[in-house]
């Protein structure tokens, strides 16, 4: 019971120092996409008329990209550089960054303005009726042309837009887009707040009357689905990024650093080790690969220039600074297993001090590293962005780098030529007094939004606890706390309302290389060439404030996983169905993944894209709750979820 009781407080205090149902299958971590045996030159893409509200609406949209028969996709962005947004000095952000990917985000959502909607009379499916999207006379048709089904999604007005006239109409995807696969997506039946009809834009009516090649095959698609064109008020297509594209830069970087280490461990130092009560605080530096430019510092961005497609070159080595916090009585006959965390947002690695006296009381040891790209050091460099967004790619890039030392910290906790074959983590004999056979990795909050991209890549550990988890940051910040301290930056640099809708989806073209959002889909499926599929525990706090349940909800559909039932208490949740489109887990003790949500009396969150701010914020509160200590200790030991609740949903006493 001691173990289990610092397992949970450990999730708990992580949780606490952050301030913030198909997969598919697509082969190998690829795509399954259509390549097109033609290239057009940079250039091609344009605005598209359709929607005259912004030059990039709607959004994503095919239109801004170009044929390349070089791509998994035979697409390549091509945002015109005339029409991204622009900050208040008139500065447009540079889209060359964004013009090398194949396709679009699969977290992305789906902008267009139609003025004076009235989504409700429009009988557009709301975020608490997500399976209404998938009625046949549903006023929103998503489908992916490539499986020929439709895709589970909701609908709502940009919530914090002031001006009516920019406010978006924003598509959420129950679930990620499936790489490398094409979308059309239909709107019909639109009424205005009178309750009369709302009249397509001329552009549109133009080309439904005489549609160009692509619209014809937009309108076709659509018409296959049951749609009348005629009926559509507007309609576009796009194409998601292949597998290969989203994540092809650190999956380069982790294959090659692999190939060279083969079944070793990366050079280390032990820097310092000091008795601290119960545990000993070793403290040390390791080398990695540096594929960053410069000395790899904040700011910095890949080496990765001139290839089109951003497979970055390795240059030297950099040195990544640990903190392990190992149990001071751990013996060759009784030794540690090892739990691999990321800190809270834009933390630091000492945040394992507190946690890592407490698990070394229980026998376990905790190692943890910086999140390069999200952590304290890279602060200056995140808000000098917000001037100018054109400078946002060194957060994703620094951050698959910091990706890379997690991988590389697995490393040297599972092989006999990392840590253990160090004194440091011996006992007098020179036995090792950790467990290689035993990592596992626990993220919350930033760390449960991160936690899936290495796990997904490495050999090196099984199990994965994501607790107040989610994808997307597109999705999340403007639902999240957190993102109040920052907002006002970006608001400053572009105060038009449109635009910052329009930069949060921009910005998350870039950022899935480093989140859930960009691996989702190979975590507990169609695995990476190479990789097991992953054990994934979801731990959801109903009503959070700083990770919004959506998110968590979008995740666990996308994994495929199930939820333990019953979930919350009746009447608890506003959603018609709730939790619709995650089963409940056949069954309990599961040797799989799933999802377990607690209840602490906060109140639902909102139906709006607004973060819950009613009552007490759940997001750290898992640290007061002993069932979850115990089920969360089954899962690192063996993997196994028991249920911890009894016969009701899981909730916090009184």
């Amino acid at each position: 019971m001691r173990r289990m009781a610092v397992v949970l407080a450990v999730v708990g205090l992580v949780a606490a120092g952050c301030s913030g149902s198909s997969g598919g299958e697509t082969g190998d971590g690829g795509s399954d996409a259509t390549t097109s045996v033609t290239s057009e030159p940079p250039g091609t893409g344009a605005c598209d008329a359709i929607d005259p509200a912004g030059c990039l609406l709607p959004w994503p949209n095919d239109r801004f990209t170009r044929a390349d028969a070089a791509t998994e996709t035979g697409r390549r962005l091509d945002l015109p550089a005339d029409g991204m947004p622009a900050n208040a000095e008139g500065t447009g952000i540079d889209p060359a960054e964004w013009n090398r990917n194949d396709g679009f985000a699969p977290a992305s959502a789906l902008l267009t303005v139609v003025p004076d909607l009235d989504v409700e009379g429009s009988g557009l499916p709301p975020v608490t009726d997500i399976g209404a999207s998938l009625a046949d006379g549903s006023p929103l048709v998503l489908v992916d042309t490539e499986t020929g089904q439709r895709v589970p999604a909701w609908a709502e007005l940009d919530a914090n837009a002031e001006d009516p006239a920019d406010q978006a109409l924003m598509i959420q995807p129950a679930t990620a887009l499936l790489e490398g696969h094409r979308h059309v997506v239909g709107l019909r039946g639109l009424v205005h707040a009178d309750d009369s009809d709302i009249e397509p834009s001329a552009a549109f009516a133009a080309q439904v009357a005489d549609p160009d090649e692509a619209a014809a095959q937009t309108l076709a698609d659509l018409e296959d689905a049951g749609v009348d064109p005629d009926e559509l008020d507007v309609a576009w297509s796009f194409t998601v990024g292949s597998g290969d594209d989203i994540s092809g830069r650190l999956r380069s970087m982790w294959e090659e650093t692999s190939e060279d280490l083969g079944d070793g461990a990366p050079p280390f130092t032990v820097d310092s080790d000091e008795e601290s009560g119960g545990a000993r605080l070793i403290r040390g530096t390791f080398e990695m690969p540096k594929y960053l430019q410069g000395d790899g510092g904040p700011g910095s961005v890949l080496d990765n220039d001139d290839d089109p497609d951003g497979i970055p070159t390795a240059d030297g080595t950099m040195t990544a600074d640990y903190l392990c916090v190992v149990p001071a009585d751990a013996s060759a006959g009784d030794p540690a297993g090892s739990v691999i965390y990321g800190h809270g947002l834009l933390g630091t690695r000492d945040e394992a001090l507190g946690i890592g006296t407490l698990g070394a009381s229980v026998g376990l040891s905790f190692c943890a590293l910086d999140y390069l790209g999200m952590s304290a050091a890279d602060i200056p460099s995140i808000v000098a962005s917000f001037e100018d967004l054109s400078a946002f790619r060194s957060l994703p890039d620094r951050l698959q780098q910091g990706h890379l030392g997690f991988l590389l910290l697995g490393r040297l906790l599972a092989s006999d030529e990392g840590f253990a074959s160090d004194p440091a983590f011996q006992d007098a004999e020179g036995e090792p007094t950790i467990d290689t056979g035993e990592v596992a990795l626990l993220g919350a909050s930033q760390g449960g939004i991160l936690g899936g991209v290495a796990s997904s890549l490495t050999t090196d550990w099984q199990q994965t606890i994501l607790a107040v988890p989610g994808m997307g940051y597109n999705l999340l910040l403007r639902r999240s706390v957190d993102f109040d301290e920052f907002f006002p930056a970006v608001e400053a640099s572009y105060p038009d309302e449109l635009d910052q809708t329009l930069i949060l989806e921009l910005l998350e073209q870039l950022w899935q290389r480093g989140e859930n959002a960009g691996y989702a889909q190979h975590l507990t499926s169609d695995p990476y060439p190479g990789v097991e599929a992953k054990h994934v525990l979801l731990l959801e706090a109903f009503g959070d404030h700083q990770v919004a349940n959506v998110s968590t909800e979008k995740l666990a559909r996308t994994l495929g996983i199930d939820r333990r039932e019953p979930t919350l208490a009746d009447g608890r949740s506003t959603d018609d169905e709730p939790f619709w489109g995650i089963d409940p887990i056949d069954g309990l003790p599961s040797d799989g993944s799933g999802l377990m949500v607690w209840d602490f009396g906060t109140p639902a969150p909102p139906v709006e894209n607004l973060p819950n701010r009613a009552g007490d914020d759940p997001h750290g509160k898992l640290a007061d709750v002993p069932e979850a200590l115990a089920l969360v200790l089954s899962f690192v030991t063996d993997g196994t979820i028991t249920d911890v609740c009894g016969d009701g949903p899981c909730q916090a006493p009184g």
